[in-house]
């Protein structure tokens, strides 16, 4: 559908038909009218036709809209024609209206400012009143505004700059209420700053919807640095004809000085007992930031041009200096959240614990210490560290689990409920996140929380004063506080917004936690290849030096045994109880380097791994522990099938003989039983347990070292202390662990798996 069609159809919203309801579709750019302190000629600049005027023109030019249709502007503007012609042809007409020539007309007692623009492929000429009100000097305007400037330059901060700015613009332009505005991302916006009479209500910190200044209203005020509406009560005048027969299209009216506003617009200005406006933009990076909106309160007030081009200048320059020091202020913020990341990894390097130096309020630096938030959380190894306000510790578990479906490493929203409808119980002190996710593999995040807006708004003069809605002529129009009730519905569930500043120092702060993981992974990986060639260094050490010390205690043992039969005539007592010693001082040294000889080969030789039976490897495991089933009578219990499993078949076998084993001779109870069997897990947990002697805490760890007994030697069997060491060695080769839990005279439960834990 074509602009013209669309203008022509259904969907066109004018000053005619605008409501609440469709306010931000209005197009305000065609009104076909203007206000009535002016006139308006379009001019076809193929001969400088004049093809359209406002029906105002014989107030203003002596002659009547229909006369000067069709005629030539030398035949309008007589002797002065030539001086104006010269002035168009040299200027660019292009970004807005240029002042041309200052003129009087015949048949008219007013003199009037011309304005010249070209729009849409037309020259529109704007002819307006000069004021009644006298003008002052240029001199001392320019003084005033030299002065302001240098004022304003001296200011530190943007608030400071704009509660100035007010405050001058007020006494420059004599205004009763001025106000600085600023707009939100979703087009709503709050005043910042305002000056005014003392006998007028204030409206800072107040909030208004995007439909208090609607998307089209917002692009004329980007459009230019000045709108002035000197009568809110205006009589308009209409262009004749209603469109232009060159392009057949209406007047596109964006720039014009003169331009007759929407309704909705005089309808709300009229409820705030407002009689003239003049508003200039406040613009950065060639956007739209917000307003400077000066009103006035006791009567109309035409602002003379050259004080508007004074205050367009000065609309000018505020920009250039919010937008500076607003660029200040976001570097400061910047190197503010650089230091503190630099803190914040620097504990991390000396202790890799996030709740230790990221999530404890004793930390001197934590994450609430990075950006603006009124609470934050750390999600790790399964615990829940909380600072400021927050959500309890269970609702943040459910949010980090939900958090780990969203796919994002840095994730931020400002409407979470919308989001995670779990989080409405909660919106009052986490309406907003922004989260870094730390591991991939696990919902380990850094979560930041901001509260709902509504919670933190520092309110001007009584949110709860009645909301007043007039009806006038049949429409509906709304009062400032009405406007304030419409934000508080519409924001409801959502936080302040996340800088794109602060997003970034989000991540970079999660960057360098996983280059501090990298890092100490890398250590660990040397660390452990170090360890594993010092292991294979040990056990090649372990298995020569054992089978090559069997051969010279072999020969000790032969020629001790060989004493003993051939001289135990010729010995005494004394010398044959020494015999006696050597003998069993071999026997037992043999059973250590046996056992030192099977330690080793447990790391060196490769396990041979197969779907097995272990239920039948259970059958097999209790023939070399039949003897001591037999010798204690003990009960044995299997209350599961243990199923199937992958592993070495042979060296699990010699795993579950040793734990059955010493379940059997660790136990001095009249009744023994031993129980074999399997929990649920993943992976899932293979137990050996009994009812015997238990082992104290302090002993858990150390009955798995080599050599290591924890009763005399000859105690409850004997043994030489490598039976658990080598079954340890055994499992972990499998990728699985082998621990213990056990009460002293309660018995022991020894617990292994045979492949990694998974979260």
């Amino acid at each position: 559908m074509s602009r013209a069609d669309t203008m022509h159809g259904h969907a066109l919203i004018t000053a005619k038909n605008v409501d609440l309801s469709n306010c931000d579709r209005e197009l305000v750019q065609y009104p076909g009218a203007i206000q009535g302190h002016g006139a308006m000629l379009i001019v076809d600049e193929a001969g400088y036709i004049i093809r359209q005027a406002s029906e105002n023109c014989a107030a203003l030019i002596g002659r009547p809209a229909a006369d000067l249709l069709g005629k030539n502007i030398e035949e309008v503007f007589g002797p002065r024609a030539p001086e104006m012609l010269e002035q168009l042809n040299r200027m660019s007409l292009e970004n807005g209206p240029v002042h041309v020539v200052r003129e009087s007309f015949a048949g008219s007692a007013m003199g009037v400012n011309i304005f010249a623009h070209r729009c849409d492929g037309a020259l529109i000429l704007e002819l307006e009143v000069i004021s009644s009100q006298p003008s002052e000097p240029t001199a001392h305007l320019y003084s005033q505004v030299r002065e302001t400037i240098a004022m304003l330059e001296a200011t530190s901060g943007v608030q400071n700059c704009f509660d100035l700015a007010v405050q001058r613009i007020r006494s420059f332009t004599g205004y009763d209420r001025v106000m600085a505005y600023r707009f939100a991302e979703d087009g709503s916006g709050q005043v910042v700053a305002e000056a005014k009479c003392d006998t007028l209500e204030p409206y800072l910190g107040l909030h208004y919807p995007a439909t208090d200044i609607p998307a089209p209203a917002r692009r004329l005020f980007g459009l230019s640095w000045l709108r002035h509406l000197p009568d809110v009560d205006y009589v308009q005048a209409r262009l004749v004809p209603e469109t232009n027969p060159v392009t057949g299209r209406p007047v596109d009216m964006s720039y014009a000085i003169l331009r007759s506003v929407s309704a909705m617009y005089t309808g709300y200005l009229k409820n705030m007992g407002v009689h003239s406006t003049m508003v200039m933009p406040l613009m950065k990076e060639g956007e739209l930031w917000g307003l400077i909106s000066a009103m006035h309160h006791s009567g109309p007030r035409h602002v003379p041009y050259e004080a508007r081009m004074a205050a367009e200048f000065l609309a000018h320059m505020l920009s250039m200096l919010m937008a500076g020091k607003e660029n200040a202020e976001s570097y400061s913020q910047r190197l503010h959240m650089t230091a503190v990341t630099d803190q914040l990894v620097e504990a991390l390097c000396r202790d890799p614990n996030l709740h230790a130096c990221l999530g404890s309020p004793d930390a001197p630096v934590t994450l609430l210490s990075l950006l603006p938030a009124q609470g934050a959380a750390v999600v790790s190894e399964g615990r829940v560290s909380l600072l400021g306000a927050t959500p309890s510790r269970n609702d943040v578990i459910e949010l980090a689990a939900w958090l780990s479906t969203q796919n994002q490493l840095v994730f931020n929203t400002d409407r979470l409920p919308e989001m995670f409808p779990a989080a409405a119980q909660y919106k009052s002190v986490c309406s907003g996140i922004l989260s870094a996710r730390v591991s991939t593999k696990s919902p380990e995040f850094l979560i930041w929380f901001r509260p709902e807006q509504i919670e933190v708004v520092n309110w001007a003069g009584d949110p709860k004063k009645p909301v007043k809605i007039s009806e006038a002529e049949g429409e509906l129009r709304l009062q400032p506080r009405n406007s304030f009730a419409l934000w508080k519905e519409s924001v409801l569930g959502r936080s302040e917004p996340w800088k794109r500043s602060e997003k970034e120092a989000v991540a970079n702060l999660r960057q360098a936690i996983l280059d501090i993981i990298i890092s100490r992974a890398e250590e660990i990986q040397r660390i452990n290849q170090r360890l594993s060639q010092a292991n294979e260094e040990l056990d090649s050490f372990a298995y020569v030096a054992s089978h090559d010390l069997k051969e010279p205690l072999r020969g000790v043992h032969h020629m001790a045994s060989f004493l003993k039969r051939g001289k135990e005539l010729e010995l005494s007592d004394a010398s044959m109880e020494q015999v006696d010693t050597i003998l069993k001082l071999t026997r037992r040294m043999d059973d250590l380097i046996e056992s030192l000889l099977q330690y080793s080969r447990t790391g060196r030789v490769e396990l041979v791994l197969e779907p097995t039976n272990l239920d039948a490897l259970v059958d097999e495991a209790f023939v070399p522990c039949r003897r001591l089933l037999n010798e204690t009578g003990a009960d044995l219990r299997r209350p599961a099938p243990l199923g199937s499993a992958i592993c070495d078949r042979v060296r699990i076998r010699e795993v579950l003989t040793n734990l059955i084993s010493n379940a059997l001779k660790y136990n001095d109870k009249e009744e023994r039983w031993v129980e074999i069997g399997v929990e649920d897990a993943n992976p899932p947990r293979y137990y050996v347990r009994d009812n015997g002697i238990g082992i104290s805490e302090e002993s858990t760890d150390r009955i798995f070292e080599i050599f290591r007994r924890v009763h005399d030697k000859d105690k409850f069997g004997g043994g030489n202390g490598a039976g658990l060491t080598i079954a340890r060695r055994t499992i972990e080769r499998h990728g699985g662990k082998l621990w213990v839990e056990s009460e002293v005279d309660q018995g022991s439960t020894f617990y292994f798996t045979l492949s990694p834990e998974t979260p």
